[in-house]
């Protein structure tokens, strides 16, 4: 009988060398005597968490026009990104994305927009012709790529005319202070919940099933200059109310995740304008998913990363998964930041704790980045003030020379590891040499285990992996990232 193998895939962060480099080594039956002169890390199947939907960015209007401007000027080159992006064998295999319904604040126009910006009791005008131009054809590449595929899709407001501000972008410091608001008109919620059935049975006409969706992004946001709408527990509850029924009507198993914000409220969120307390963002999301009427109807709650570190993610992630353990929780959005960034380590050590791999630990199901895709000016976007960073960055004044960008290879550890339908399973560290080594361990469709180890320490380590009465030992280089799948 030959000796079984061990897929290995190593990437050390490093600035001028980053790869995903593959290798083999041999995985030996165990012997009772065995030692190792390092840490063990024992991995056992037997014991399950929860199951992944996978990794990934956002799908951006923006992404997918520099995305689809690379494959106008260079169509080798957009095959190859593309390739590195969803292929679960050469590349990243990305294989959940966010996509925005309607504008963001990142898109390739000289204006925001809805699917439907004309006032029309019937939604008569309703259209998503903006999604056909970019989104929609490169989704189908990656779609022809990674056909596990899922998508998450987040509307950024209502149409303006359905709004109390009577427009997409929020109100002023100054307005709210007021009195003025930014939010859904009372007898607009049955249309709105028609709004997103109307999305939904256009993107199925296009051959593309939605996964899932959030109601709203940043529902506690409402005083941004680009689209946002506040939407607290009480007009969530009521919009899944009326959307829930309809989407079950016409056949639709989309699931319904609330929330889709920060693990508490953000410094801007914390003082109440206009009379408008908003709530702890565990006590709202607490809230709905206790609620009797519309609970059935709820997958669980969506989370961004920008107010609470990864204390409070921890905290917030272990009371919904001790108090609701049949909800699911999705980390959907952290983006990179600064034109000017400097050494790579700090952001993947910062990344491995807050998005990518411990809230995976705490009950994450899946890890989204914002832009998948970028160009060196940090847009397309309406913002004036944007220094972010996407996946992939696409050079549009130098020959469209594409960069993979550090969240890239961290990420593509994981997203490898934890394709769609993984589960997690329990992976522990011992020894004295296990300091510094952050596990974590899925069992696949596939029936393989994958096994990815970051090494904090900035020097090497030797370790040995034990399952089942086998196991193979390793040496992992100092600020690296290994993926050991058998």
């Amino acid at each position: 009988m030959g000796v079984a193998e061990v897929e290995v895939l190593l990437t050390t962060i490093d600035t001028d060398d980053a790869r995903l480099a593959q290798s083999h080594l041999a995985l030996w039956p165990l012997r009772e005597e065995s030692r190792s002169q390092g840490a063990v890390i024992s991995v056992d199947r037997g014991k399950t968490f929860q199951t992944m939907l996978g990794y990934g960015g956002a799908m951006t209007d923006a992404s997918a026009a520099v995305l689809l401007g690379l494959k106008s000027t260079d169509e080798k080159a957009y095959a190859v990104t593309m390739e590195q992006l969803f292929s679960a064998e050469k590349g990243a295999g990305f294989s959940f994305l966010r996509v925005p319904m309607g504008a963001s604040d990142y898109v390739a126009t000289d204006h925001y927009y809805t699917f439907c910006d004309e006032p029309s009791p019937t939604l008569a005008g309703f259209s998503i012709e903006r999604d056909r131009q970019f989104t929609i054809p490169v989704l189908k590449d990656a779609l022809a790529i990674q056909p596990k595929l899922q998508l998450i899709v987040t509307p950024w407001s209502a149409p303006g005319w359905m709004k109390t501000n009577g427009k997409l972008e929020g109100v002023t410091h100054r307005e709210k202070k007021a009195g003025a608001t930014a939010r859904l008109k009372p007898e607009y919620f049955d249309l709105y919940a028609d709004y997103f059935i109307k999305f939904l049975q256009a993107y199925r006409k296009e051959g593309i099933e939605i996964h899932s969706l959030t109601l709203q992004n940043e529902p506690q946001n409402d005083l941004s200059g680009y689209p946002c709408m506040r939407m607290d527990a009480a007009e969530q509850i009521r919009l899944v109310t009326s959307l829930a029924p309809k989407m079950k009507a016409r056949g639709f198993k989309t699931q319904i995740f609330v929330h889709d914000h920060n693990w508490t409220l953000h410094k801007n969120d914390r003082v109440a304008l206009g009379g408008d307390q908003k709530t702890e963002p565990l006590e709202s999301v607490s809230k709905m998913l206790s609620d009797p009427e519309v609970s059935q109807w709820i997958a669980g709650s969506a989370w961004h990363c920008y107010a609470g570190g990864a204390r409070k993610m921890e905290e917030v992630y272990h009371d919904l998964g001790k108090r609701f353990p049949n909800r699911m929780i999705l980390t959907t959005e952290i983006s990179a930041w600064g034109l000017d960034r400097g050494p790579w380590w700090g952001d993947v050590e910062w990344g491995m704790a807050h998005v990518w791999l411990r809230p995976q630990l705490h009950g994450s199901a899946a890890a989204i980045q914002w832009n998948l895709a970028l160009d060196h000016q940090a847009g397309p976007t309406l913002r004036d003030d944007s220094e972010a960073i996407g996946l992939v960055t696409i050079n549009t004044e130098k020959n469209n020379a594409v960069s993979y960008e550090r969240e890239f290879y961290a990420m593509a550890h994981l997203s490898r590891a934890a394709q769609p339908g993984a589960k997690r399973i329990s992976a522990n560290g011992s020894g004295d040499r296990s300091g510094g080594l952050d596990v974590i361990a899925f069992d696949t469709p596939e029936g393989e285990i994958s096994l990815v180890i970051f090494n904090r320490n900035g020097d090497g380590r030797s370790f040995q992996v034990k399952e089942n009465e086998r196991g193979f030992s390793y040496d992992i280089p100092g600020h690296s990232i290994a993926t050991f799948t058998w």
